[in-house]
């Protein structure tokens, strides 16, 4: 099995081509991007919540 390692392309007309390229075959280069999730955004609250008070009770536990 050969592996095949692609390096970056070094002019603005390389990476054009390559653009190309994957527009004749059908891939989408500029996919649009996700919205975030309702339930998502709840739990990052929520566990950045419990981080806060995790710290908030650590920093006055030390202080007594």
């Amino acid at each position: 099995m050969e592996v095949l390692i692609l390096k970056p392309p070094e002019t603005i007309e390389e990476e054009l081509s390559i653009m190309a390229d994957a527009i004749e075959a059908g891939i989408d280069p500029f996919k649009p991007l996700k919205t975030p999730s309702r339930i998502g955004k709840i739990t990052l609250g929520w566990f950045m919540i419990l981080l806060m008070l995790s710290w908030a009770s650590q920093i006055l536990y030390r202080s007594i």
